[in-house]
């Protein structure tokens, strides 16, 4: 049998305000999903200064999709994971992650990090998680698929079931350095980047369908990911669209229900 699991990514405020309507979607679908939350501060704001052109804050969506919860963080010193709706997500019997700590600066600033201060940022974040939600994070995924040997390196020490940091075609052990030590954390990437993301770089609606359709085909394990504030408020057809294509093809499950049956044959 193939399977098909769905990653949510709540990267800030606005996602989490926003879960209403994807578990709607879920429920009636009846989905059960992998989320990903990021816990520290939602400096969703400082992404703005990655785009070179100003106008791309509106032909990208960006403000449209943010508005005035782009300065949750920078005014209101919001953090994520307090964020109204989470407990919805283990409620409706979810799986719930960790996205890493402080997202704007795991994925502008990781390369100029030591393995200590990774481990550091890690472990702020699982604290933060347990203290939100009362149980330790059994599994993790790089904010922005963000990765170096150092990361993966340290990844081992925090006993995930699995991580979820790449974009690729199979569950993986990945290997540091030239000796190829291999990491005892499994990979279970996503498939392909998400709706939003094609869309601003030019894909069409059926280009995206087109993928999503042979990727399908071709994956034993399927892994389509979004988030909250995009896909199920500016493209809710067509991410059903999507959802009713991964129910035709394949069974969908959690990330961990995936990667618990991939352990054995892997190893």
């Amino acid at each position: 049998m193939k399977y098909a699991g769905l990653r949510v990514d709540i990267d800030c405020v606005k996602d989490a305000e926003s879960l209403p309507v994807l578990l709607d979607m879920l429920k009636r679908h009846g989905v059960k999903a992998t989320f990903f939350v990021a816990t520290g501060p939602d400096n969703i704001v400082r992404n703005m200064r990655n785009y070179m052109n100003p106008l791309d804050i509106i032909r990208k969506k960006a403000f449209k999709r943010y508005g005035l919860t782009m300065l949750n963080g920078l005014l209101f010193k919001r953090q994520v994971q307090d964020s109204e709706n989470i407990d919805m997500i283990v409620e409706a019997g979810h799986e719930l992650g960790l996205h890493g700590y402080d997202h704007y600066d795991w994925m502008n600033h990781l390369d100029s990090k030591s393995t200590e201060e990774i481990g550091a940022l890690i472990s702020r974040g699982c604290k933060l998680f347990e203290q939100a939600f009362g149980f330790y994070p059994k599994s993790f995924a790089s904010p922005g698929f963000t990765v170096n040997p150092r990361f993966l390196g340290v990844l081992d020490d925090f006993g995930f079931s699995y991580s979820s940091d790449f974009i690729g075609e199979k569950a993986f052990y990945p290997g540091i350095g030239t000796r190829d030590k291999i990491c005892r954390t499994l990979q279970i990437p996503v498939s392909m980047r998400s709706i939003g993301e094609l869309n601003d770089d030019g894909f069409s609606d059926n280009q995206i369908l087109k993928a999503v359709t042979d990727k399908l085909s071709r994956h034993s394990s399927f892994v389509f990911y979004c988030h909250p504030s995009y896909e199920p408020v500016f493209k809710p057809v067509f991410l059903e669209h999507v959802l009713k294509c991964m129910e035709e093809s394949s069974k969908i499950v959690t990330l961990e229900k995936i990667a618990s049956g991939l352990k054995d044959k892997i190893n």
